[in-house]
């Protein structure tokens, strides 16, 4: 805040006490605007210290990053009886092994350390030899706690968790496994250069290609000392006396947070590179894809610092807990790609028949490879851990398997056509303590929207709103995008008026990206309509049928928010666009269908946007529901109703119909790949380039669980035992002629039949997973 300071000049004649109360009155409307500049919110923009997306800069993963299909995250090799099972690893195609590796010790060896203790050296030498032996890539787990000796001596460098935390007592003895978590320091401490050359040390000792840490992330806050006294320097801000979102004190230092620990990544990467030229960082990641990562909040670091590894790796779990039963796995692995700009990302199926109680009991062999062949179609690598809990043979199939399909796996990158926004802004800094209705649910109704319509959409993030990656894309969707920045609206607006199309819902654009509301939609311009809030909930109960009644309770009426009664065809000038489709006469009345979601009122539509649908919602008179339009060279469909959200929350089959014909009609031109399939099987498109050529590899997926909907739907998992092949799939390429296409890895050829604009491949039935390759040159 800026200070004046008011002195008298006594040259000037002494003014009367009306004139001081003047005087009095101008210097407090001054200081009043003075503070309410000084309260004007916070932007990432108006940090100097923090990098914009467009200034970010990935590091470039390592060569056998992108080769490494076949990883094993196997035990501690420095057991001699597990020597043995080097070599199966290896007869079953394995190129990474993960293992335990050195943990950090103290001091250094160059300042008179002895390292690793002797013994337990010889037997990492001996593992790390034979494992070089077979030509496999060696990446070490190291523990992120810091060596007892060094806590000893800087107890002050311990994250603090709490401002009441109370000092480490001076007499425990660190080195027992309970105690290990006590040994966390901040990496901002000088302790953080010091694991970062302990590292250097231990690649250039034992030769080692990658290293993963299971942990070393920010806490949501930390009350080290160090760090508060650091944040004070290096931002000029009080430090922050709680953790709450909702205050932009907070909302800074997360971010501030989030740099430190993206520059210290980027610290560790080069200075292991100037070890070994092809050093990775292949770690865990806590913010790309698992639902319950998706839940938390405050986060412990960025999502884009997924990019300052060579590739993240995400446990990824089917449970009940985590939603296994629905499309949440699939996108997760999706987004686990998405976060690295589409060039990397792991997700490990964790062998969980059940996660309450969390066991491995009675999991069958053949979901171990249906759950990888579901990652592999959504583009992420899948390492296992072995030996498996469904069995040595299971998991040597697995590892086969996927060596089998390698070949057009890597160095592919998704074919750009419609691409949907996954706003990390949006999740932590608008949806609150709602992440799943104000933010997860969105994304994953259109997410189930491609899966269902084979619609080739790719999961795009924050960093990629900048001209130069949005401009491939037909189409860009926004599930109810909340937090957008001006430069990001602005990018979005240049996007349509050059020819893009656009799909946006509910309450997109409403917030910029720190989650401060704007009062208006940023794009109004483009949607064509304003913001009017959210329809008021009915204050009285409609009646119900009374043998319905019996099993209702309060629980019922919690749930019951945002009913509406979507209507189209009186009147609405563009209603054709979404509802022209045969299969809306099979699955509605033709003129109106239920809806249960998220709802924003919108005033009317201004040309030459035009109201496409309306709603009626519960006890209340109509409002319109979605408008549609040309804006400069492209299409713009705006949908107040959820109907995103609703197609994964609480869905009717119209709503799919909808969005899809949305899309394809903001998009103006077609998929490059059309595929005529049931909606169990899910389908991804994929370009791959090489020395060989260029072809398009199109993955199809067969996800049919034979025993879903038997059990309790709340309980539901899948635990596949058996496969249902599908028949008569056919896969179309528009305004292409391939000169070749085959089925693999079966290696069958595929006849071609051209129909009009469109070459068509009958394929072969699908048991779990093929792939289409279309060879163009």
């Amino acid at each position: 805040m800026t200070t004046f300071k008011i002195e008298r000049d006594t040259t000037m004649p002494s003014i009367n006490r009306n004139s001081e109360k003047l005087c009095l009155l101008v210097l407090l409307s001054l200081a009043a605007w003075v503070n309410a500049a000084a309260a004007e919110p916070v932007t990432m923009e108006s940090l100097k210290w923090y990098t914009p997306d467009r200034d970010f800069k990935p590091i470039e993963p390592a060569a056998w990053v992108y080769e490494g299909v076949q990883k094993a995250f196997a035990g501690d090799f420095a057991n001699p009886k597990s020597l043995p099972y080097v070599d199966d690893l290896a007869a079953a195609g394995v190129t990474i092994i993960h293992t335990g590796g050195p943990g950090a010790y103290y001091p250094l060896r160059r300042d008179g350390g002895t390292g690793t203790e002797a013994k337990e050296r010889a037997l990492f030498e001996t593992a790390f030899d034979r494992i070089r032996g077979h030509g496999m890539r060696i990446v070490i787990g190291v523990s992120p706690y810091a060596p007892p000796e060094m806590v000893k001596q800087h107890p002050e460098w311990r994250l603090k968790l709490s401002p009441s935390e109370k000092p480490l007592d001076p007499n425990l003895d660190l080195t027992r496994p309970e105690n290990a978590a006590l040994r966390s320091l901040s990496l901002n401490t000088p302790y953080g250069d010091y694991l970062i050359e302990n590292l250097a040390e231990i690649f250039q000792d034992y030769k080692v290609d990658g290293v993963s840490f299971d942990g070393n992330y920010h806490p949501a806050i930390n009350y080290t000392p160090y760090d508060m006294e650091l944040y004070r320097k290096e931002t000029g801000r009080d430090f922050p006396a709680k953790i709450d979102l909702s205050s932009d004190d907070y909302k800074v230092y997360l971010l501030w947070a989030d740099t430190k620990l993206e520059n210290w990544y980027r610290k560790l990467h080069t200075r292991l590179r100037q070890v070994n030229p092809q050093a990775a960082v292949y770690t865990w990641t806590t913010n790309a894809g698992r639902y319950g990562h998706f839940l938390t909040s405050p986060r412990v670091m960025s999502a884009r610092m997924n990019l300052l590894f060579d590739s993240p790796v995400q446990e990824w779990w089917l449970d009940e807990v985590n939603l296994g039963a629905s499309v949440v796995p699939a996108f997760g692995a999706a987004y686990v790609r998405a976060v690295t700009g589409g060039r990397t990302g792991a997700s490990e199926p964790y062998i969980m028949s059940r996660g309450n109680p969390y066991s491995a009991s009675s999991f069958p062999r053949h979901e171990l490879f249906v759950r990888c062949m579901m990652a592999m179609t959504n583009g992420s690598i899948t390492p296992i851990a072995v030996p498996t809990a469904a069995g040595k043979e299971a998991g040597d199939q697995t590892l086969a398997e996927i060596g089998r399909r390698k070949k057009w796996f890597v160095h592919c990158t998704p074919e750009p056509w419609a691409a949907l926004l996954v706003s990390e802004q949006t999740r932590q800094f608008y949806a609150g303590g709602q992440i799943m209705e104000r933010f997860l649910a969105h994304a994953l109704g259109v997410f189930r929207v491609g899966w269902e319509e084979h619609l080739p959409i790719t999961l795009i993030t924050d960093m990629d709103l900048q001209p130069d990656r949005l401009k491939p894309y037909k189409v860009l969707i926004l599930p109810n995008a909340a937090a957008l920045s001006d430069v990001q609206v602005k990018t979005i607006r240049q996007f349509v008026h050059d020819g893009g199309g656009l799909v946006a819902t509910c309450e997109t654009s409403l917030f910029d990206e720190l989650g401060h509301p704007r009062g208006n939609f940023a794009l109004a311009d483009l949607f064509g309509v304003d913001y009017e809030g959210r329809p008021a909930v009915p204050v009285k109960r409609p009646e119900l049928d009374a043998n319905f009644n019996i099993v209702v309770d309060e629980k019922y009426w919690a749930n019951r928010q945002g009913t509406a009664e979507m209507r189209w065809g009186a009147g609405d000038i563009l209603t054709s666009e979404l509802i022209d489709d045969p299969r809306l006469k099979l699955i509605t009345n033709g003129v109106q269908a239920s809806f249960k979601g998220p709802l924003v009122r919108m005033s009317d539509a201004r040309p030459p946007m035009k109201r496409a649908m309306i709603m009626f919602p519960e006890g209340k008179d109509p409002i319109p529901a979605i408008v549609m339009g040309e804006q400069g060279k492209g299409r713009v469909v705006y949908m107040a109703a959820g109907l995103d959200a609703a197609n994964y929350s609480y869905c009717y089959p119209y709503q799919r119909v909808v969005m899809s014909r949305a899309i394809q009609w903001a998009a103006r031109e077609p998929a490059p790949v059309a595929i005529e399939a049931p909606m169990c099987v899910q389908s991804t498109t994929f370009r791959q380039k090489d020395s060989a050529g260029e072809r398009l590899v199109i993955h199809l997926f067969n996800g049919i669980n034979t025993t879903s909907d038997h059990g309790s739907p709340e309980a539901d998992v899948p635990l596949r035992e058996e496969v249902v092949p599908v028949g008569g799939i056919k896969v179309r390429f528009h305004n292409m002629t391939p000169k070749r296409v085959h089925w693999e890895p079966e290696g069958m050829e595929l006849a071609v039949e051209q129909k009009g604009d469109w070459a068509e491949v009958t394929v072969p039935p699908l048991a779990v997973h093929s792939m289409v390759v279309a060879e163009q040159r």
